[in-house]
């Protein structure tokens, strides 16, 4: 039996010569992207300093939340974040050798496909969901690490160190065919989706940087190239080659976080710039493109002066639509600490979506028993992407409770903008917590959580 090719892209030279305008590990050649010769100087490729720790959190966020610890909302935040089962020194990384995310219909079984592409020696019972072993690790990394930084606990450090060293020596990546269609490929477009968990690892080794020296270690070195080699390069594939093929808004958003998470790691400006010229890029069709992420801006109808956009996965469904607007602000946030506020960016566009899609998901009364606005109480135009229809915004899903909302509450508060709808979808949660504290499933764990303590700020503050 053949083993799988397990695609290590430094050994495959895509372009004739490296320069400073070209992904040296990825897909992009940003020197031949259309905006590369347009007068506009946000299109272009920047040179960003790197003052780290500087992805979701800078070590001005991190002095300002461990200032507030005793008061309300951090003290609750934090209370929330050391009882959870995920954040404590006594957790241990249970690693694979490769991952997978898969549905059980077409790979659960050891045969069919499995052998079709030749990857039938990676084949065990349940491997199919290997990756949500990477998915709670992850969580626990980001967790401990968190309460690091904020508390000193070297035995959180400790822990959370040895989960990504756990994981950096044992894990070879994604499964990749040796045969037919997919030979040296990805076997199913799904095991993209394993990318919303590396952000997460990028940001606990970011927070760990300067844990006893570690970054000048060769454990760190190992975690930063376990990532550049096995997952930047399929999140670069992906935003070059099948953005917009029939995909979401939401891949999108985890191959862009994973771009600039490890760029930041990495001190990669290339792979920064990739992420975040990504975003700003008005041409193409690729979902996360700012104008065919937020398709739709208006006036609100109730607040005046409020600005609410309508979100690509509007009219899928919330937990989708959910999903965007908790990545997007992850993304924006992990920007602005390297020095490009794309909160901002086209007329707070990122910002009007997110209040667009929590105005419609927000709920009052005792447990959320209503909605805060009827359905018909939205703006909405009919939106057709890339093959599908949504005629009108879907109800499908809707109140999906997500952790991440203060990212945007904090952001408008620190600048003076209005947030009324993000806050009051806080107002029922807040303080949020993270993985483990909202199920077991990957809706729980995509995202980091613990909005309230690292992101939120009053009003004027």
């Amino acid at each position: 039996m053949k083993k799988s090719i397990i695609y290590i892209f430094s050994a495959i030279s895509l372009f004739a010569s490296a320069s400073c305008t070209e992904i040296e590990d990825g897909f992009e050649n940003i020197s031949s992207w259309d905006q590369a010769d347009d007068d506009n100087p946000e299109l272009q490729p920047k040179t960003y300093t790197l003052s780290h720790p500087c992805l979701m959190h800078s070590a001005t966020d991190i002095s300002y939340v461990k200032a507030h610890l005793s008061e309300s909302p951090w003290a609750e935040a934090y209370q929330k974040l050391a009882s959870n089962s995920y954040a404590q020194p006594t957790y241990k990384a249970s690693p694979k050798e490769y991952i997978a995310r898969l549905d059980a219909t077409n790979w659960a079984d050891g045969g069919g496909r499995w052998t079709q592409y030749g990857v039938l020696d990676k084949w065990y019972p349940g491997v199919q969901n290997s990756y949500t072993n990477l998915m709670r690790d992850a969580a626990a990394a980001y967790q401990l690490a968190l309460r690091y930084v904020l508390t000193g606990d070297q035995e959180c450090a400790t822990a959370a160190r040895q989960i990504l060293v756990d994981w950096a020596y044992t894990n070879k990546g994604m499964i990749y065919g040796t045969q037919g269609t997919l030979k040296d490929e990805l076997i199913d477009s799904n095991e993209f989706l394993i990318l919303f968990q590396i952000y997460q690892v990028a940001n606990a080794a970011e927070l760990l940087r300067d844990n006893n020296g570690w970054d000048k270690t060769e454990e760190y070195r190992k975690v930063v190239d376990w990532l550049k080699t096995y997952f930047y390069p399929e999140a670069s594939r992906f935003l070059k080659t099948k953005s917009g093929d029939h995909y979401w808004l939401n891949w999108d958003l985890a191959c862009m976080t994973t771009c600039i998470s490890v760029g930041v790691l990495d001190d990669n400006q290339d792979m920064i710039n990739e992420a975040i010229l990504h975003y700003k890029n008005d041409r193409g069709i690729g979902a996360g493109k700012h104008l065919n992420a937020i398709p739709y801006v208006y006036d609100d109808p109730d607040i005046e002066g409020l600005k609410i956009a309508q979100c690509n996965e509007s009219g899928r469904d919330q937990g989708h639509a959910t999903l965007c607007a908790t990545m997007l602000g992850i993304f924006c946030q992990m920007a602005n600490n390297v020095g490009e506020d794309l909160f901002a960016y086209a007329d707070y566009r990122a910002c009007a979506m997110a209040e667009y899609v929590a105005k419609y998901n927000a709920t009052v009364g005792a447990n959320g028993s209503s909605f805060m606005f009827p359905q018909n109480t939205l703006p909405y135009t009919n939106y057709r992407f890339q093959g599908y229809d949504m005629p009108a915004i879907s109800e499908a899903y809707r109140g999906t409770v997500r952790p991440g909302w203060d990212v945007w509450v904090g952001y408008a508060n620190a600048h003076g903008r209005k947030c009324n709808y993000t806050e009051a979808l806080m107002n029922e949660m807040r303080p949020d917590g993270g993985g483990g504290n909202y199920g077991g499933n990957s809706g729980g764990f995509d995202q980091t959580g613990f909005s309230t303590l690292m992101f939120y700020r009053p009003a004027g503050n």
